[in-house]
């Protein structure tokens, strides 16, 4: 075994391990931020990087707040303009681009604010432009995490677990918010959910593990806002909910959705691709079995737009407690889908990486192809996939 030292890639080195050729090479990261909060780049189903102007965003948790940041000559910095008039604020976030306006949803334990910030080009930077509070019901006992998008006809969507029921929030503003309504009731304190944007419509998706099922129900965008479809039963029984969601959709209108299930079982798969047709059909493929002392968890999916589909997961090792971040492609074959690792991520911490994250939108060509993930000591780490070879 070889190690090499690349160059610098902004803040810090890159060590590539070279391996044998039916070994998958492996990556020691350095981190390029640290912040005052473990799990930085935590929730499951959150989309918290874009790139816009040419420019590469993410926003992270602090212990003062969310933080925006901004990559600039390879290396990033805090947005103290912002960041300033976010302090105090929820710090769990998830972004939503639509041309020059991005609308942060901001994450709390009982609360769901939107912050709306404006690119100018005349700066170069993001303006704040205000942060507006969703109506929240009284009994709150926890909120877990929420995700927001946007549809084609301009109205803002926020869905939510809370407590154990599933509550979605509509907004034609972004600034001013519906009260919220029930869509699911009933489920396990440890189920979530995910919003997504689709072709003339609105997905919301989530787990139910009392009745091991994954859900979805669905609003089309030409009818009135409180109109949503009955139930729809993605897959049920055999343990295959667990709250740990991520999507991306396709430009046919198609979306793939990973989920992690409950079966947790040595040699049997952890993961569940699903495949939802532009007509909304589901295929369930479980991928990813454990094997003994790997403990595969928290998957999430982005695609190259018309190109390479990437499925991300964090790898525990049981036996040493370390952790690495596993890097697969995902392939169609016919009507069966391949999954191939291609690189496996990894870092000098000795305790937990993980809660991968990206962008909510596809990978652009002109580009780069960033995910992040974090540790326990509040470091978080960057990797461009287009580093990774056609």
């Amino acid at each position: 075994m070889i190690t090499l030292l690349l160059q610098p890639i902004g803040l810090f080195l890159i060590f590539l391990t070279c391996l044998s050729q039916d070994q998958v090479p492996e990556i020691f990261l350095e981190p390029i931020i640290t912040v005052n909060f473990g799990d930085a780049t935590a929730d499951k189903p959150q989309s918290k990087s874009w790139t816009h102007a040419g420019q590469s965003w993410l926003v992270v948790a602090d212990g003062a707040g969310p933080v925006l940041w901004k990559k600039e000559d390879s290396k990033w910095r805090a947005q103290s303009s912002v960041n300033t008039l976010w302090k105090g604020q929820p710090n769990k976030a998830d972004v939503y681009v639509h041309g020059d306006d991005a609308h942060v949803l901001l994450v709390g334990a009982c609360a769901l604010k939107v912050a709306h910030l404006r690119y100018s080009k005349a700066k170069g930077q993001y303006i704040h432009e205000g942060i507006a509070t969703l109506p929240m019901p009284a009994g709150c006992r926890e909120i877990e995490t929420a995700t927001i998008t946007h549809d084609s006809h301009g109205r803002y969507w926020v869905a939510s677990d809370w407590n154990e029921s599933i509550l979605v929030w509509h907004s034609a503003d972004g600034a001013t918010w519906s009260a919220p309504q029930p869509l699911a009731q009933d489920i396990d304190a440890d189920d979530i959910s995910l919003v997504v944007s689709l072709k003339d419509q609105i997905s919301v998706i989530w787990s139910n593990q009392k009745t091991e099922s994954m859900m979805e129900r669905v609003h089309m965008d030409r009818d009135p806002v409180n109109s949503w479809s009955k139930p729809i039963v993605i897959e049920q029984g055999d343990k295959n909910a667990d709250d740990h969601l991520n999507a991306t959709v396709f430009e046919d209108g198609s979306m793939a959705l990973v989920t992690k299930n409950s079966v947790d079982q040595v040699h049997q798969p952890q993961f569940v691709f699903r495949y939802r047709s532009p007509s909304g059909n589901w295929s369930n493929i479980p991928y990813q079995a454990l094997v003994e002392p790997q403990q595969p968890s928290r998957p999430i999916i982005n695609h190259i737009r018309n190109g390479r589909i990437y499925a991300m997961h964090s790898v525990k090792d049981r036996s040493n407690g370390l952790y690495h971040i596993s890097v697969n492609e995902v392939t169609r074959n016919n009507e069966n889908w391949e999954f191939k690792e291609l690189v496996r991520l990894k870092t000098h911490t000795t305790g937990k990486n993980g809660d991968l994250t990206s962008s909510k939108s596809a990978f652009s060509a002109s580009d780069p192809y960033l995910i992040f993930f974090s540790d326990d000591l509040g470091h978080v780490f960057e990797y461009d996939l287009k580093r990774l070879k056609e």
